[in-house]
């Protein structure tokens, strides 16, 4: 997998702020290995600006892969390599939250935009010879669309469901890396504390179903490999202790948390996720992708056994699921690897999409106007959220206390 050079350099930098031979600098030599994801979250990042001392843009990065993918090949023989790309620039994007809502809007040409500026451009690039030995993973708005299939009261989405905003920016962008062999389209599907109740969960099947039908004429659902779950959230694959029984998410015993919601983890959500969609018509060899860059929570407050209280065993720590921002006490997950359980086939890798020690927004009450990259303060992130860290920058900017925070709590620990 692609270690994406900028990552190394904030780790760098984060390393020039610790004290030589100490466990943090320690854990940041060991971090400033991890396989992170390449985020294309604005028309700028496709080109970067590199020339000018500024970001890498695509090309850039996977010439790097490229490069990387030669320094790791023996016998004339080349290793394979991945590389990981979050596309995410969809007009009115994020409907239902203000962190990070983006730089187009439908009214003012966005669609347009989108298609002609940002998804052509990114498949154009993808698609030359020079990449063809790649393979390229793109993991497809992340957000967007489960926003809009849950929270059709917030009038932002309920505008940009009526006007099939998303719909057909993803079915645009479907269409467009299809018939590139080496690209393989994971579609974001939320996590278990956004979709994983029954009825949440059956209404994205029903919706994703139609949305990936309609973007062939044929209506052909293997255009995709999969779904890419728990993106920059925290929610732990596994609650060691209990499952999804009624007596533990049930809502009049000894916890409000899991408020009837049975998939209490990532691993349930994605075997009942899997097993729904295939029986909707999905291929059975459907893949799925975790994020694990921030749930691990290890550290001193991980719970270590069953116990009387719902409370007292469950590893997330959160005061409420829906906490998504800089959420305090977080740690690394399992690392980057492909065919991760041998159990679940259909689970085709562990992924850090959200670089750890990338903020997921500003805790600035005062920044309610967007920036240059549409982004702002979202009450989540601020200071009235009892899980949310304090002092962050916007979200995808480097913030180097959460950065080692999650590598002080990493589970399984760094050494």
């Amino acid at each position: 997998m692609y270690v994406d050079p900028e990552y190394v350099a904030a780790v760098d930098a984060s390393q020039a702020q610790v004290s030589a031979g100490s466990a943090d600098a320690t854990r940041i030599a060991a971090a400033r290995r991890f396989p992170t994801a390449v985020w294309l979250d604005r028309l700028a990042a496709i080109d970067g600006a590199q020339a000018s001392g500024g970001a890498m843009g695509l090309v850039a990065h996977l010439d790097a892969a490229l490069a990387q993918q030669r320094a790791g090949s023996s016998g004339g023989t080349l290793a394979p390599m991945t590389v990981t790309i979050v596309v995410y620039d969809l007009p009115d994007r994020d409907c239902a939250a203000l962190a990070s809502n983006g730089e187009l809007s439908s009214a003012n040409n966005g669609m347009q935009i989108y298609k002609t500026q940002y998804i052509d451009r990114i498949a154009e690039i993808l698609g030359r010879s020079a990449y063809a030995g790649l393979r390229l993973v793109t993991v497809i708005e992340p957000d967007s669309y489960p926003n809009m299939v849950t929270n059709l009261s917030t009038p932002a989405c309920a505008t940009v469901n009526q006007n099939n905003i998303y719909r057909d920016g993803l079915r645009y962008a479907m269409a467009k890396f299809a018939p590139l062999a080496n690209v393989h389209m994971y579609l974001d599907i939320a996590h278990s504390g956004w979709l994983g109740w029954d009825n949440n969960r059956s209404a994205a099947v029903t919706a994703f179903k139609e949305l990936v039908a309609g973007a062939t004429p044929n209506g052909d659902l293997t255009i995709i490999r999969g779904f890419a779950t728990n993106t920059a959230n925290y929610t732990p694959l596994d609650e060691p202790f209990f499952d999804g029984t009624d007596g533990v998410v049930g809502t009049g015993g000894t916890t409000q948390f899991y408020e009837w919601n049975r998939a209490v983890d990532e691993l349930s959500y994605v075997d009942k996720l899997r097993a729904e969609l295939v029986a909707a018509g999905f291929a059975p060899d459907l893949g799925f992708i975790v994020d694990t860059s921030r749930n691990g929570w290890g550290g001193p407050n991980r719970p270590q056994a069953a116990a009387a209280d719902v409370d007292d065993m469950r590893i997330d720590r959160r005061a409420h699921r829906g906490n998504w921002c800089n959420v305090k006490d977080t740690g690394i997950g399992e690392r980057p690897r492909a065919s991760p359980d041998a159990s679940r086939p259909y689970l085709d890798a562990y992924v850090f999409i959200k670089p750890p020690g990338a903020s997921d927004g500003t805790s600035d009450s005062s920044a309610t106007t967007p920036n240059d990259e549409g982004k702002r303060f979202d009450p989540k992130c601020g200071s009235g959220n009892i899980d949310a860290l304090q002092g962050a920058p916007h979200a995808g900017k480097w913030f180097h206390e959460q950065f080692l925070m999650l590598l002080r709590n990493a589970h399984p620990p760094l050494n």
